[in-house]
């Protein structure tokens, strides 16, 4: 306990020394404002990971637009008890000083903003990398909220890092399993976060549960997406093929999973790949040589083909220059969880732009059952190639040399 409270003096001591002025994030490009809540959803047909007496608990934030006006100041991170426990268990990698100058980052979105009631809006769920907190993502979720869809992240609990609603922290260090990337173990917790975003559908699309009470009537339930990220972006796919409720998918630089190759994909998919840019002497510093790395980059290459090849429809985007943590945050909050891997990377506004537009693009296409116009993008972006699979195998293939 006063080893605690000797980190929440630390921490207040640092953020009073913090520059109040940062670079832009940034801004929302869509026409609406931003409005922001967050609850707890306990799940009573699955247990606690860690207390089997209590039900999974799934905190989640919610994004919506609204009319409302930015009258305060709001900022990136608010719950200063967990940026505590992030400075106190080294989040990412990352030290006091960055954690606590990301925390003051400001940002758009109004707390319990007044709800648009007369319209209806398409529906993102988003599921979060592993050991990553869904505070991470939040420039992506208010840009699609100004874009008109309701977005729902969700912490899947031990999975990422996050605090239940009686403070209780849940990472995903709790699990060791997780911690030891156990293959089969992967497998089965994608399944339990498929179920997770199945449950979160239920609750916000029914009018008898809290948070149902207060979206459902404004949800366009013929229009459902799910987005995740790194482990979340196999989540994201799976729940896709499992739910019909959801009619496509987007795989933010996730792998692929030989085991799942049996599933025929029948909704519209888009891959979003990192493809890090390293000079020889880079490689050497990771003990690689240009030959394995090349070969590495081809079975990858290969194992998506096999996958979105099972697709009615798939499009795959690789950014030459973006890291795994270009799909998040990261490249604006904590730059170091991008940079220090070393090589050449795509400047974090423009890596920005692209994600955000091949996104908007796809969700575009969903909305009016149309193919989705990708490859305008690779026109103007020298830093894009795409491939895209329809009816068993690879239908059109646009690249760029950079």
């Amino acid at each position: 306990m006063r080893y605690r409270t000797l980190m929440s003096f630390h921490l207040i001591f640092l953020m009073a020394f913090i520059p109040s002025c940062h670079g832009q994030l940034p801004l929302p490009s869509g026409c609406y404002n931003i409005g922001v809540c967050s609850s707890q959803l306990n799940d009573p047909s699955r247990q606690d990971l860690i207390n089997s007496d209590a039900p999974r608990h799934i905190p989640v934030s919610v994004y919506y637009p609204t009319f409302d006006a930015l009258k305060l100041p709001s900022f990136y991170m608010t719950n200063k008890r967990l940026l505590s426990e992030m400075i106190t268990f080294g989040y990412s990698h990352q030290d006091s000083l960055a954690l606590s100058k990301m925390a003051t980052y400001k940002v758009q979105a109004i707390p319990h903003a007044e709800i648009i009631k007369d319209q209806n809006f398409p529906l993102i769920l988003f599921s979060h990398g592993l050991g990553v907190s869904r505070l991470h993502y939040r420039l992506l979720f208010e840009e699609w909220a100004s874009q008109g869809y309701i977005v729902v992240a969700i912490d899947h609990p031990y999975g990422g890092f996050t605090m239940f609603s009686d403070g209780q922290l849940a990472t995903s260090r709790m699990d060791p399993l997780l911690v030891a990337q156990d293959r089969a173990y992967l497998l089965k917790t994608i399944d339990l976060w498929v179920e997770d975003i199945s449950f979160v559908i239920s609750q916000i699309t029914s009018n008898g549960s809290p948070l149902g009470t207060y979206f459902s009537s404004l949800i366009n339930i013929e229009n459902i997406v799910s987005i995740g990220h790194s482990l979340g972006g196999n989540v994201a796919v799976l729940a896709s093929h499992n739910d019909q409720r959801i009619k496509a998918a987007i795989n933010m630089d996730g792998g692929t999973f030989n085991d799942k190759l049996h599933n025929a994909y029948k909704k519209p998919i888009l891959t979003l790949r990192s493809q890090p840019i390293y000079s020889d002497d880079d490689l050497l510093k990771k003990g690689r040589n240009r030959s394995d790395w090349d070969r590495m980059g081809q079975d990858i290459d290969a194992s998506f083909a096999a996958e979105l090849s099972q697709a009615k429809l798939a499009y795959e985007l690789k950014i030459s220059g973006a890291g795994h943590m270009s799909f998040s945050d990261a490249p604006f909050v904590l730059p170091d969880m991008v940079t220090r891997f070393g090589g050449k990377v795509i400047d974090a506004h423009r890596g920005f732009d692209l994600i955000k537009e091949s996104i908007h693009l796809f969700l575009d296409s969903i909305r009016s059952n149309r193919p989705a116009p990708l490859g305008q993008l690779v026109d103007r972006y020298p830093e894009l190639s795409l491939k895209i699979y329809g009816g068993g195998g690879i239908s059109d293939t646009t690249s760029n040399k950079y």
